[in-house]
């Protein structure tokens, strides 16, 4: 794996924009690239196959025999675990996923966490960089098969000509630039699709209907599901076939991460975590439930319990349980902190965003640089 500097294009800003992707800001580069060579790319393949099965294995140990997690750690309402575990047993399909990966010095990929519910930077490890690839590198290839998989997943999960809408908060202009690709794929899959904010979503007897008044069957929503059990458990009931399905709230938490470990600590991929503070090492300290590399920390735990904080950001998520990772000192390129984002479309490996930032915590303010494989 390389960090390469590269001549951007002179009118990128004009052919990203035109595939939608107007909120790029200053996010997206195309000042430099990585380059995989054909046995990397397999392995993070590998990888993501491998911890997606662990994933779906530490959810059902979850579900079937530790329902007490969900209620004491995740804090979700005993009739919302009753309907996770309908969910599962239904095996409710899921459309994507998105692991971050951080390769340590001998380019194993490790687990840092699974963004199962409403991970960012589709759009533009779909189409975009494909599209940063053609121009630029048209003879190489490059780790992506997001877009094609997204449409075929549509017509696995629904029936042919069925209406889908995508709900999510629409005056935040990432969230509805996401949407609206989404809603694409399922029109390209052969099915009508209706975009709208999540709070003109009426429940109405255990049924969600739109504006129109047309009752919303099936439902995508860009919305976290921990949000929706705060705001709405009754909502999280309703009469919805939902994608993401009410089951990846057991994924798409960070408290996952030490039954992970309890239940495969021999894995390559997993790192050791728990759930209470070490007696001594250095870990990365995260809130259960947060985003964007909020509120983590690296702290130095010491002996007698007293740590030192290495690094720390700040937000919004540190009112509640927190998870301890074992710190993995990651490997600069170009002066720049990669994570590997590999996504999940569903249930199979699909394609590589990678995210770098200046700083050893990812947090929004990291940048998004296309790669090929050659």
């Amino acid at each position: 794996m390389e960090r390469l500097n590269t001549i951007p294009r002179s009118d990128y800003k004009n052919k990203i924009e035109a595939l939608g992707f107007d909120f790029h800001g200053n996010y997206w580069r195309e000042e430099a690239y990585y380059r995989f060579n054909p046995n990397e790319i397999e392995a993070i393949e590998k990888a993501t196959a491998e911890a997606y099965r662990m994933y779906c294995e530490a959810a059902q140990y979850i579900i079937e025999e530790k329902p007490e997690f969900m209620e004491r750690i995740l804090r979700i309402p005993p009739q919302v675990c009753a309907r996770i575990k309908e969910s599962w047993d239904r095996d409710e399909l899921s459309l994507y996923g998105r692991f971050d990966f951080l390769l340590d010095e001998n380019g194993i990929p490790k687990i840092l966490e699974f963004n199962a519910d409403t991970p960012t930077s589709l759009l533009e490890a779909s189409v975009i960089q494909w599209q940063w690839k053609e121009d630029m590198f048209p003879g190489s290839d490059q780790y992506n098969g997001i877009h094609e998989g997204l449409v075929q997943s549509w017509k696995d999960i629904f029936p042919a000509g069925s209406d889908i809408h995508f709900a999510g908060v629409l005056d935040e202009h990432e969230d509805t630039g996401t949407l609206q690709y989404l809603a694409s794929t399922a029109m390209e899959a052969g099915f009508s699709t209706r975009v709208l904010d999540i709070n003109d979503m009426d429940l109405q007897e255990g049924r969600f209907y739109d504006p129109s008044g047309e009752m919303i069957k099936q439902c995508f929503k860009l919305y976290p599901w921990e949000w929706m059990v705060d705001e709405s458990p009754d909502g999280c009931l309703a009469e919805t076939t939902w994608i993401e399905p009410i089951w990846k709230l057991i994924m798409s938490n960070k408290a996952i991460l030490s039954v992970l470990f309890e239940l495969f600590p021999d894995s390559p991929y997993v790192l050791p975590c728990y759930l209470s503070r070490p007696q001594s090492g250095v870990f990365c300290k995260k809130p259960v439930y947060s985003r964007e590399g909020h509120n983590v920390s690296i702290v130095d735990i010491r002996e007698w319990n007293e740590q030192a904080i290495i690094k720390e950001t700040e937000g919004e998520y540190n009112n509640g349980a927190y998870v301890y990772q074992e710190y993995v000192k990651p490997t600069m390129y170009g002066g720049r902190f990669p994570v590997l984002g590999s996504w999940v479309i569903g249930g199979e490996p699909a394609g590589l965003g990678i995210r770098e930032n200046s700083t050893e915590i990812t947090d929004n303010l990291s940048e998004f640089i296309p790669h090929i494989i050659g």
